[in-house]
């Protein structure tokens, strides 16, 4: 009570006081200045990096344009022929051709289907064919078959064919032939059979079976290097003389005629006077270029036999007939062992993209081409 008295109770009281004013002024200044500085951070850095971001994004969008998510589309790769220079398919441009040996003037089946053909002399002013296609499947008769010889089957080869004759006739050594592929029917007789004792015949299914069976491959394993080029425009016309009627004389029972056609811009095959038909179809057979290539031969002859060897593998001088026109041209094989062409100025020879024929003649009978 003494202490009441004497106003120390005033004292605590006072005291009491002013405690709890310093705490609270404290705890108010602190909480106040972590709010300043909290409210300066945000304001400072988080602020400004949601502008930034908001920026880039309203750039970003302001950027892409409809076409941007449009695919691109590529142009689909073009294949062409290496022999004709049209356009053709992709399985088609992996083939390497199919080439028939046939007698020139026994009835011939499946010959339309050939879009190079190539007439080579043998003994006596007879000829062979040395037809080009693609693929058996789409022929159906094909013959008549006949032998083939080392200069032929060099014609076959500077083409990348696969050879299918009846027999094979050298009777002199040949030195020169090109290494290719080459099918005799006459060994293997079950893919062929004969008609009138004498005429001898394939078709689709045997040639194929024949092929399967001798495991032949047929895809193209390196890019093939024809003679010449090929004219990019729509129609090659050539600065040169006049010829529609284009005649070969090999022999009193067998002649060949290239008879130019304005309607259908290209040169008719006839030999001695006839237009040349395929029996299978009666289509005529016709070429958008024609050569006459001379040549070269020797002759062997013995008591027995007599042979003759066309020089397919030198050099030579020839023709190059188009549009009812022709020039002189000059065809060799180069140091690749390849056949080319060129025109009389030695430039590369460029002919019209289709079909072509080539007759071989000898150097010696040039007086027996005739051009009207």
């Amino acid at each position: 009570m003494k202490w009441l008295q004497n106003g120390n109770l005033a004292k605590l009281v006072a005291f009491f006081v002013i405690s709890v004013v310093i705490t609270c002024t404290v705890s108010f200044a602190a909480n106040g200045w972590e709010s300043f500085v909290g409210d300066n951070t945000s304001g400072d850095n988080t602020a400004p990096e949601n502008n930034t971001n908001n920026e880039k994004n309203e750039e970003d969008s302001s950027s892409t344009t409809p076409e941007d998510d449009v695919p691109v589309i590529l142009p689909s790769p073009k294949y062409y022929h290496s022999i004709t220079g049209l356009e053709i398919g992709l399985e088609a441009s992996l083939k390497r051709p199919l080439c028939f040996v046939f007698a020139s003037c026994d009835p011939l089946y499946g010959i339309s289907s050939s879009y190079l053909t190539i007439e080579i002399p043998t003994e006596y002013g007879n000829t062979r064919l040395l037809c080009f296609t693609d693929d058996a499947k789409t022929l159906g008769k094909i013959g008549s078959l006949a032998p083939s010889r080392g200069y032929i089957s060099n014609l076959a080869a500077y083409f990348g064919g696969v050879l299918l004759c009846y027999g094979t006739d050298d009777n002199i050594d040949y030195e020169h032939i090109k290494v290719g592929d080459s099918l005799d029917f006459s060994l293997t007789p079950g893919y062929c059979y004969t008609e009138y004792n004498s005429f001898i015949y394939s078709n689709a299914d045997l040639v194929n079976a024949f092929m399967n069976n001798s495991k032949v491959n047929q895809s193209a394993s390196d890019s093939l290097s024809v003679p010449f080029m090929f004219y990019e425009g729509e129609r090659l016309s050539l600065d040169g003389e006049s010829a529609n009627n284009v005649s070969i004389y090999y022999s009193d029972t067998n002649s060949t005629q290239l008879t130019y056609s304005s309607v259908d811009g290209c040169y008719l095959l006839s030999k001695n006077t006839t237009v040349k038909t395929d029996l299978l179809n009666d289509k005529p057979l016709k070429y958008d270029n024609a050569f006459i290539l001379y040549a070269d031969s020797t002759t062997y002859e013995s008591s027995d036999t007599t042979q003759l060897i066309m020089d397919t593998y030198s050099r030579g001088t020839g023709l190059y007939m188009t549009n009812g026109k022709y020039i002189e041209i000059q065809w060799e094989k180069d140091s690749s062992d390849n056949l080319v062409f060129y025109a009389k100025d030695g430039e590369a020879l460029t002919v019209n993209k289709g079909t072509t024929y080539i007759g071989y003649v000898k150097s010696s009978m040039k007086s027996s081409v005739k051009i009207a």
